[in-house]
């Protein structure tokens, strides 16, 4: 209604002002043609309110032109046909404010349509309508972009990518913080991801305690937080091959440890002829080993000196001797080293025995290292409990599937279930009865398993046609599982398994190029083309690790040299998007050698083109293409930047990154230098 009053007021303050034009039009006396003349126009133009102004001072002039009466006659019906339309158009108005207030805004939205078919050209219904039409384009976009997050979501959860899981889930509650299915989403994607990051941090720690026994070559207690590591992830082939290189230091380690206790017992009882002998023995095992060469040098000494001169030697470097044993052991006990800390202790009471500090200080290391052992053992009843917790859980998992095949009537793989169930818990009732229940319906149960041969031999020879051998060879077992010894099965398998040892071959044939070609770049300190060798092989997925160590430790090595930051914190460039860098020239000296170290996250489900340009207030001066795969994870980056003449050769002051046809987000970006 008061849009109704405001149009009232508008078209009121029309009729004023044409008055007043009128009025001000008088100074030229208007004769009765031309006022019918202006009528007429106005009519024309659907000017009727200046059009009946000009027919009724017409009028005033001639009051009986019937003419001029029957063109102010038609023009008043004109008038009031424009009123209803007005008023109609008004009531649509009044409704579709009152349907927008209530925020229904479908409705709404008919009626401003509505008024807009009896005045086309309003500008405060178009206005509405056009406020509507972005309200409801906004609310589809907004459901999705959240639809879009939750489906991304859910697969980087079915791949194990929980960190980027989360953040998809997180962003889709950002937009609908009530939706109780994705926040449960979300929270079971964070426990996910809490579990995997408590586990590789516990497999970072156990490597970095081995790393600190290894350089103080304590081999015994590094082997076992070695293998303790590989426990958490056994396909670290790497890690299998320290401990086994670490066993062959600790054997050569305790062959000369042996002989060195032994030749320092002699030497402390002056047998220095054998202790000689045994220092001589410890040189085989560790040639040039500084500890028994100085022994050997000592001992020369002694027995070419006076016997005064000997004796006071003695005293003066078993004192010494000791002193440093205790300095070194309270040393490391302040570092909580107690094994190292006793070690110490030990050594001085081989010198002292009765020394009261020494066994006070002995005492305690023990204690400590008692307390680390509880602890341990206290950690292992707790992995054992969850092991256990785990165990029943599975048993209850596959009686209930178990069930549930027998009431499908999927006998045969019923019993596989309740024999998982056996392995678990060779006593369970519940198996044993379950297997006595099935026994029952034999018939059933080979033609179950007839069912599942044919089903099997169809989905392997399909397998087959579709050069999926790996699938063929495991559809064939099925067919043999169901019925062993089935010879046209046996054939099958033997010709899937010849195809898929072939493709293998042809492979690993493709992997060790990628890696030569790699290794030869690397050697040659062309770390972007080893790089480029590297991710190939990678891409391969032959589950090898060591293209991928070779990437993380160039990355390592490039970082350790680095320049300058241009990225710390993790930022997005949309697609076509540039986004610039500036800094201060690098120090020409170091320019040839320079490479630019990105770390970078490809946000789209497709591979695209990320364009890097360099230059100076000047202008562009150079730059580098580089292919951004299609996966979620972070990429290195490696680009010798130093490569191209005006990198090296001017004062570049700025870089550019452009993704195109991509979004790309920017985890660091820095410029380093190579060995």
């Amino acid at each position: 209604m008061r849009n109704l009053i405001k149009y009232i007021f508008f078209l009121s303050f029309g009729f004023i002002c044409l008055s007043t034009d009128y009025v001000n039009a008088q100074d030229n006396v208007p004769t009765f043609q031309s006022l019918v003349a202006s009528g007429d126009k106005e009519f024309s133009n659907k000017e009727y309110i200046k059009a009946k102004t000009y027919y009724q001072e017409a009028l005033r002039l001639k009051p009986n032109d019937n003419a001029t009466k029957g063109k102010l006659d038609r023009t008043l019906q004109k008038i009031r046909e424009e009123n209803k339309k007005e008023e109609q158009f008004f009531e649509f108005i009044d409704n579709a404010d009152s349907f927008y207030a209530d925020n229904d805004l479908e409705k709404a939205l008919a009626e401003y349509n509505k008024a807009l078919k009896i005045f086309p050209k309003d500008k405060y219904a178009l206005g509405k309508k056009d406020e509507i039409t972005q309200i409801l384009k906004d609310e589809k976009d907004k459901l999705d972009s959240f639809n879009e997050m939750v489906a991304i979501a859910d697969r980087l959860l079915t791949e194990e990518k929980y960190a980027e899981a989360v953040m998809q889930y997180e962003s889709a509650t950002k937009i609908y913080p009530n939706n109780s299915a994705v926040k449960e989403k979300y929270q079971n994607a964070k426990n996910k991801k809490e579990a995997y990051d408590s586990k590789v941090s516990e497999f970072e720690r156990l490597k970095s305690q081995g790393q600190e026994f290894t350089l103080r070559k304590k081999y015994t207690e590094a082997i076992a937080v070695y293998e303790q590591a590989l426990q958490l992830f056994p396909k670290e082939t790497e890690l299998a091959d320290k401990i086994s290189e670490l066993q062959i230091q600790k054997d050569i380690a305790d062959n000369y440890n042996a002989k060195i206790t032994e030749a320092d017992a002699l030497y402390e009882d002056r047998s220095y002829n054998e202790a000689n002998e045994l220092y001589q023995g410890a040189l085989t095992v560790i040639p040039d080993d500084s500890y028994a060469l100085g022994m050997i040098s000592r001992i020369d000494e002694i027995v070419n000196s006076a016997e005064y001169i000997k004796i006071q030697n003695d005293k003066a470097k078993l004192d010494s001797n000791f002193a440093n044993f205790m300095h070194n052991g309270e040393a490391a006990e302040s570092q909580k080293n107690y094994e190292s800390a006793l070690s110490y202790y030990v050594k001085a009471l081989e010198l002292k025995p009765n020394n009261a500090e020494a066994l006070a200080k002995k005492k305690n290391a023990e204690n400590m290292i008692l307390y680390a052992e509880q602890q341990r053992k206290e950690q292992e009843r707790l992995a054992a409990a969850e092991a256990e917790r785990q165990r029943q859980a599975q048993i209850q998992n596959l009686l209930n599937t178990g069930n549930q095949q027998i009431t499908d009537k999927k006998y045969a793989e019923a019993e596989i279930t309740f024999n998982q169930v056996l392995v678990l818990d060779p006593n369970n009732s519940t198996a044993i009865g379950k297997l006595e229940l099935i026994a029952g319906f034999y018939e059933e149960i080979q033609r179950q398993k007839e069912e599942n041969y044919n089903r099997a031999m169809s989905d392997g020879r399909y397998a087959m046609d579709s050069w999926n051998y790996a699938e063929a060879i495991k559809q064939f077992n099925i067919a043999l599982a169901n019925k062993p010894g089935d010879e046209a099965a046996n054939q099958q398998l033997m010709l899937a398994q010849q195809y898929e040892n072939q493709r293998m071959a042809a492979l690993t044939n493709e992997y060790n190029g990628y890696i030569t070609k790699g290794d030869t770049q690397l050697q040659t300190k062309n770390y972007d083309k080893a790089i480029e060798f590297y991710t190939k092989a990678v891409q391969l997925n032959t589950g090898n690790s060591y293209p991928a160590n070779k990437i993380r430790e160039i990355g390592e090595m490039l970082a350790a040299n680095k320049i300058m930051d241009l990225v710390t914190v993790a930022e997005t460039i949309s697609s076509s998007e540039t986004k610039r860098y500036d800094f201060q020239p690098i120090e020409a000296s170091t320019r040839r050698g320079n490479y630019l170290l990105i770390k970078a996250k490809n946000l789209g489900e497709r591979p695209f083109i990320m364009y890097i340009s360099y230059g100076s207030k000047n202008g562009r001066n150079g730059g580098f293409t580089v292919n951004v795969p299609k996966n979620q994870e972070v990429n290195d980056f490696i680009i010798k930047i130093g490569s191209q003449y005006k990198w090296f050769s001017e004062d570049n002051t700025w870089i550019e990154i452009l993704p195109e046809n991509g979004n790309i987000e920017i985890n660091a970006m820095e410029i380093t230098k190579g060995n």
